[in-house]
């Protein structure tokens, strides 16, 4: 893996929180924007730097195409975090499916009925 500039590092990072967040992939245009870009041609190079460099690929011809290569950290969420209690019950359903969101936002399939991942 080759290593990251400052900014490239910044752009991976920005995508990984908006992932998270989220539970998939930014536009283009939302990495401009959230990167402070004028322009959505550095949001592309960038991109494409870090595919280039083995971070992530891109899917040609799909919106929010970014998937994240397996060196990249999938952050799963918080089981503890208070969007999943309500009236102190867990909502395991709820949280499932985030978890599930986040690990195919990253290119990576899960199994149901085990803890098993593969690359998908």
């Amino acid at each position: 893996m080759q290593p990251l500039t400052d900014k490239q590092q910044a752009t991976l990072e920005f995508i990984l929180a908006y992932i998270r967040e989220n539970g998939m992939a930014p536009t283009n245009k939302e990495i401009t924007v959230g990167m402070g870009w004028a322009s959505a041609n550095n949001a592309q190079s960038h991109l494409q730097a870090l595919q280039r460099k083995g971070w992530l690929k891109i899917r040609r011809g799909v919106s929010r195409g970014i998937v994240l290569t397996g060196s990249a950290i999938v952050d799963i969420p918080d089981v503890n975090s208070g969007e999943y209690w309500f009236g102190g019950v867990f909502q395991h359903l709820r949280y499932e499916r985030d978890v599930y969101k986040v690990i195919e936002a990253a290119g990576l399939k899960g199994r149901s009925k085990s803890c098993s991942l593969t690359k998908a």
